[in-house]
């Protein structure tokens, strides 16, 4: 069986995605939004949606920030484009209700490491862009751009996530504590309502 599209943003370096302010950054440090959206586009409707050509539609639509990527902006050019319905959420639980409905897909929006209450982000130390897949037996699905072997080996995430290829297995509750006070983008088909 072939297993999901998946892009690792550490291998694009090479495509530069500046922020306005400073004109530096490239994909392979700043790509986890438009990777997520490349991911999403080709594994919900199987259209080739390569980072590079993510990359420039994010620049083109104004979603490349001073610092970070604006979802907010990305996600609804997307859904234009794609011919999606998307809106967003803060409530994880409006978020798992819509994949195990088998709805669509979610790019999540992580928190990180939180030093003030002792936290280790699992999908990232700091702000970053998942896609969640879909859900089987409370357990969701997530393609994390920045995956590489080793990458939930480290204390405080070891064991919080099981790995089928590319495709990173972990308990809701994983993902809804990473994205505290972040916001989830529910995609769905036009078709699907």
């Amino acid at each position: 069986m072939k297993g999901p599209v998946f892009y690792c943003q550490l291998d694009y370096a090479h495509v530069k995605f500046p922020a306005p302010e400073s004109g530096y950054g490239d994909l392979s440090n700043n790509g986890c939004g438009p990777l997520s959206v490349s991911m999403l586009v080709e594994n919900m409707l199987g259209i080739p949606f390569p980072p590079e050509e993510s990359a420039a539609f994010f620049l083109a639509c104004g979603a490349r920030a001073a610092v970070g990527t604006n979802l907010y902006i990305a996600s609804r050019a997307a859904a234009d484009r794609f011919g999606l319905d998307v809106r967003d959420t803060e409530d994880p639980e409006e978020a798992r209700a819509f994949l195990e409905a088998g709805r669509g897909m979610v790019i999540a929006n992580t928190y990180g490491d939180r030093p003030e209450d002792g936290y280790i982000g699992v999908f990232s130390d700091s702000g970053h862009y998942i896609l969640l897949t879909g859900m089987r037996d409370g357990r969701v699905s997530v393609l994390d751009p920045m995956y590489r072997p080793g990458r939930f080996d480290k204390p405080g995430r070891a064991g919080k996530v099981t790995m089928d290829g590319n495709l990173a297995w972990a308990d809701f509750s994983v993902v809804a504590s990473d994205c505290v006070r972040r916001p989830f983008f529910l995609f769905e088909k036009k078709a699907a309502r």
